[in-house]
This record gives C-alpha cells, structure tokens and sequence, in this order.
C-alpha cells in the first residue's frame, strides 16, 4: 500500500510541473529544472515548415555558463504561465530588459536599441524573417560576454556570425589581410563589427555610417593612425595624412563624395598587399584601378608614387617644390610684414617732423 501511495504522490508531482525523482534534490535550489525535464532531451524539436524542424533541446550546462544564468526560464518566457504549456512560447522582445537607462544590471553601453535603426532592424520591420535579431547574434541561451573566447561575438568568432548570412563578404574577408591577420591570433587586426559599428549598423549612403564616403577615412584611420600598432606590424604609419593632404582628400573634406578614398583604391573586404598580383593597387592593375575615376588612365601611373609625404626628402621632386613654395611663402609674408612696419615708421617719423 505505501508503494502504491509513494507511486501516486510522484506522478502527481510530475503532473503538476514537479521533477522526476532523480532532480527532487534540485528542485529547491534550481526551478529551472522542471523546464528541463522536457527541454533537457535531446531529441525534443518542432515542425516549422512540412519537413523541416526546430530542435527544442537546452543544452543546461551551456546556460548555467551564459550571462543569464541566474535568471529563471520564465523571466524571458514571460508568456509561459504553467509546466507543461499548452502553447508555443512567443518570441523573446530582449529590449525588455536591454533599453537604455534601465539601471538593473542589464548592459546599455552599446545602446542595443540602436538596431531598430540598423539595416537589420529595419528589413526586420519591413517583414523579413531572414533578418537578424539579438538572438541570431548574440545566440539564446550561451550568451556570453563579448571579452569570453566562447561568446559568438568574441573577436575571433564575430565573423563566422557575420558570415552566416553575408558568405562571400566571409570568404573575401578571410583571403585579405586583415582575415588572414586575426586568423594568426593578431586581434587587433579590425573584424566586422570595427569597420560596420555592432547594433547600428547603417548602409553606405548614410551620412550617419561608419562607412559612408565621408567617414570611411576615419574608419580606417582608427587603426592605421595608430602609430605603435602601425610600427609593430611593419605598416607606415603616414598614410591617412598624406591622403588627407593629397588632392583626393582635400576634395573629400570640402564635400566631393565621389572624390577617391581608401576603398576605392584598396578595395574593402578582400584587401591584399601590393605585390599579390590580384590586389588593385598591384602595379599590373593600377591603370584599372585608377579608371574607374579616370577613364584615359594607362600602365604609365604605375610609375608614379602614392601616398607622397612632401614634408620627406625621398618624396624627390615633390619634396623641392613644397619647400620652395614652403619658403617662399614664409619670405612673402615676412617682407610684407617689413614693409607694414617700415611704412609705419615712416609714418610717425612724419608726424614728428610736421610738429
């Protein structure tokens, strides 16, 4: 009779959002558990199309390790309101939690509700299911910090994230320098996010872009200014102010948006050194390069130097003619300035004598 009865009690625990008997020890310390006991098997999924399924599996031991761990199931499924449920859970809306000013513990510093402004936050309004939200991200239930080595928006693994949906800017990306760079563990070298921004990112033509014409120098400068991560890596640091001082960057600054800038000439996702033949600044494919702009472009610009510091003695020619107007420039003004002062005192030497 006692047997009977103990049978009884268990599954009217297990009926009732209880624990199977080998969790009862947890049960106290983790209510999460009774969410387990169906989503802990690995085999639970759900049909979404005819023929295709979702896995409802929760990987625990994953979970306990994310930034969410001392949170309850239900504090994001705020719709599930009994063990078992008897409806599909709706979508997680993160910025209940994550919206700027909320003082409780959840992170703002990136300000997440900048992605309602992105492209993806946008094609998601518009309606397209195959944009991105937190979760494709960021994940669901490993979330992890970005500093974490396993977090899917850690340095090194950014970019497969990215690269889910964007595959040929992955495989440009990996072939150039910079994916070629963080793949040897180099992790300054820029990922997606350092050139594209993380929650806001904006296309092109937006003024507000990181990589809109007018700002892409910038972008690039963040690094490439950066005179000791330039000089470990054997890179010259002068680019960004000889292009700022050179025709196309003075052209730039005063508002010409077609005026050339570093992508135009270096390219963008798949940037490769000057002597890999397939780079557009390779002297083989300069005349190309440059006629995007400049149509009568020939082989002969391959001749000339780039980026030319006239402020350097091996800038040759250019070099003299900018210290001769340099000094020029300085004598005019300090004759002018002799003859304002010679006239002055003439001037009063004048005066003197007419009283």
């Amino acid at each position: 009779m006692t047997s009977r009865c103990l049978a009884y009690l268990m599954w009217g625990i297990w009926l009732f959002g209880g624990i199977p008997g080998s969790l009862w020890a947890q049960s106290p310390k983790d209510p999460n558990q009774r969410c387990q006991v169906c989503h802990g098997k690995p085999d639970l999924k759900v049909e979404v199309r005819p023929g295709v399924f979702r896995t409802l599996f929760i990987d625990y031991e994953k979970f306990k390790s994310s930034v969410h761990h001392k949170f309850q199931c239900v504090d994001c499924h705020t719709d599930v309101v009994s063990i078992p449920h008897r409806r599909m859970p709706k979508k997680i809306y993160c910025l209940q939690c994550h919206f700027e000013g909320n003082v409780v513990g959840a992170p703002v510093q990136r300000m997440p509700e900048k992605y309602k402004e992105s492209v993806h936050g946008k094609a998601r309004l518009a309606g397209n299911p195959e944009a991105p939200d937190c979760q494709d991200c960021h994940t669901t239930h490993n979330v992890r910090p970005p500093g974490d080595p396993q977090s899917s928006v850690y340095k090194t693994n950014v970019i497969q994230t990215c690269g889910k949906c964007h595959i040929q800017q992955l495989q440009d990306y990996t072939e150039g320098i910079h994916g070629q760079a963080l793949k040897q563990g180099d992790l300054a070298a820029p990922a997606c996010n350092d050139c594209h921004q993380e929650h806001d990112v904006l296309p092109p033509e937006d003024p507000k872009s990181s990589i809109n014409p007018k700002n892409v120098v910038q972008t690039c400068a963040k690094c490439h200014e950066n005179e000791r991560l330039m000089t470990q890596r054997g890179v010259p640091v002068e680019q960004v102010e000889t292009y700022k001082e050179s025709f196309h960057g003075i052209a730039l600054e005063f508002g010409m948006k077609t005026a050339a800038n570093c992508v135009s000439c270096h390219g963008y996702h798949r940037i490769l050194p000057q002597k890999d033949p397939r780079s557009p600044i390779n002297p083989a494919n300069l005349a190309k390069t440059c006629g995007k702009c400049h149509p009568r472009a020939t082989e002969t610009v391959a001749k000339g130097s780039f980026h030319i510091n006239p402020k350097e003695p091996s800038a040759g020619i250019v070099y003299a003619i900018s210290t001769f107007f340099k000094w020029f420039t300085y004598s005019v003004i300090a004759g002018l300035i002799l003859h304002i002062l010679l006239d002055l005192f003439g001037r009063v030497r004048r005066k003197r004598r007419a009283l």
